[in-house]
């Protein structure tokens, strides 16, 4: 009856909604710690302890939202509904995880309230660049022909993605450590991020990410080694997200190096660095899909999808991270959510609620169409 009750008076903005439910006090764990910064319980669903109030508030979204009519008893369903919901939104950040704390697994968030009479701002209402924008535009020497041959994403692409529960192509977490010290972390969504330091304001394009200062750290050594590293950088590294993958293009003095597989696991390393002024592929998302299909029918471990930069030291050269000056760890999230969704279900079987997820696609552009997406020209 519930459930029907939801659907019938309509479905709310999720924003207000998940304040309203922070704000009331019903749900165990789910409660405000700070000046607009929230908890909330989130123990993985494979957990023998998992009990009905760790996913009370998921069950509460799949309720109003009308998709406990669809999904009566998956509580899997209910978190993904819930996950995609809340990141969609940009006014949510994400400021601690501790999702694999092997006492009280949750998150932290900060609520990032939208001004008077402004609508609660989605991602994909950022990200969507259109063809007479100079979004696109980059100081690479190949880019007439690159915006030639590169489809441009379009806002029906984004919205379906939303409606699918799944993050955007262009959906990427960024973390940047001064060595053991994690300095940044953000969620965006965007088909092009610039690092960088100290340059004109008019040279960067697409998203900045400025790299933080050396405040806060304590070791004298490693912040004269740090700052000398930080004023070769400049105009940094852009990323560039489309369809084939993930693209660097390294710019000024500052030597930068990749690596798309954990540098503490690779037995003989090899230190990749990237060229200055030239494009180059970081993650091939043909190549992920098809590890994916590998991994899907047991004839590989998991696939590779997180690249590792690191400004101004090799990488890898058999040294853990921990010990490198600064390292960005860049993970596109639609690549970690086909991956959990083969954790969660079974390598063998990776299924979504109505839609088979059955791989027998040679891309992961491929894979996302099948999905109900429109072709993108």
């Amino acid at each position: 009856m519930a459930a029907m009750q939801g659907s019938a008076i309509g479905k709310p903005q999720f924003g207000p909604w998940l304040i309203e439910q922070v704000e009331s006090g019903k749900y165990e764990g789910l409660c405000m710690i700070g000046n607009d910064i929230f908890r909330i319980p989130w123990k993985h669903n494979s957990r023998r302890d998992l009990g009905d109030g760790d996913v009370k508030i998921f069950k509460a979204w799949a309720v109003v939202s009308g998709k406990i009519n669809e999904h009566h008893n998956d509580k899997a369903k209910w978190k993904t509904n819930f996950r995609c919901a809340l990141h969609s939104l940009k006014n949510f950040e994400m400021l601690e995880d501790h999702s694999k704390d092997p006492e009280d697994q949750h998150k932290v968030y900060r609520i990032i309230r939208p001004q008077k009479s402004q609508p609660w701002e989605t991602c994909s209402q950022q990200i969507i660049p259109t063809t007479s924008s100079n979004y696109y535009e980059t100081p690479y020497s190949d880019v007439q022909s690159f915006q030639n041959n590169t489809a441009l994403p379009d806002q029906q692409l984004y919205t379906t993605v939303q409606q699918l529960n799944l993050p955007a192509l262009c959906d990427l977490e960024i973390s940047i450590n001064y060595r053991r010290t994690e300095v940044l972390k953000t969620r965006l969504c965007s088909p092009l991020v610039q690092f960088h330091y100290q340059c004109d304001p008019s040279e960067l394009r697409g998203q900045p990410i400025r790299f933080p200062s050396t405040e806060g750290l304590i070791d004298q050594k490693q912040i004269q080694f740090t700052k000398r590293i930080l004023d070769s950088i400049q105009r940094g590294l852009q990323l560039e997200v489309n369809q084939y993958g993930i693209y660097g293009f390294r710019q000024d003095k500052c030597k930068v190096f990749v690596s798309t597989s954990d540098p503490s696991e690779i037995q003989n390393p090899e230190p990749r660095k990237l060229h200055q002024n030239t494009r180059e592929l970081l993650l091939s998302f043909d190549k992920y899909i098809r590890d994916l299909m590998d991994f899907k029918e047991n004839r590989r471990g998991s696939p590779d999808y997180t690249i590792y930069l690191c400004f101004g030291e090799k990488l890898p050269d058999g040294r853990p991270l921990e010990r490198k000056l600064i390292t960005v760890k860049v993970v596109p999230l639609i690549c970690r959510e086909f991956h959990e969704r083969a954790q969660m279900e079974g390598a063998s079987s990776l299924r979504n609620e109505n839609i088979s997820l059955q791989i027998s696609h040679n891309s992961l552009f491929d894979l996302i169409n099948s999905l109900g997406l429109p072709s993108v020209a």
